[in-house]
């Protein structure tokens, strides 16, 4: 799912805050162009993002995870619900997709992001 969400957010031309996207093909920095290179806990990077958030005045944040709550992917993104959800400045989608969408499934969450938010945050694992 890091590949995949990688390109849609580089065509997009939208930062991608992966969490755990750690693949080798991950280091193309000419194909993942807007990814962030970050490293931490899941609740410290989720402050982080805030932090970012808050100084360009983003308020509608979408989150796309796994949708397994045993899983890493939906572990990571959990804080950023925490974080971001219980905050009145914030509206936050927490989209959740399958380990194996099909194209209407990716469709539909694609036609949600762009209902919801001018950016994407993307966190997945190469795990997932």
């Amino acid at each position: 799912m890091c590949t995949i969400s990688g390109q849609v957010v580089s065509f997009w031309n939208r930062p991608l805050y992966p969490v755990g996207c750690a693949g080798a093909v991950m280091r193309d920095k000419t194909t993942y162009d807007t990814m962030v290179r970050i490293a931490g806990s899941s609740d410290g990077i989720a402050y982080g993002f805030k932090a970012i958030a808050d100084m360009y005045g983003w308020r509608h944040i979408v989150l796309l995870s796994d949708d397994e709550e045993s899983t890493q992917c939906w572990n990571v993104a959990r804080p950023f619900d925490e974080v971001l959800g219980n905050d009145d400045n914030y509206t936050v989608t927490w989209l959740r997709l399958g380990s194996n969408p099909n194209d209407q499934q990716l469709d539909n969450i694609l036609q949600q992001i762009r209902s919801s938010a001018r950016g994407i945050f993307v966190t997945m694992d190469s795990f997932c």
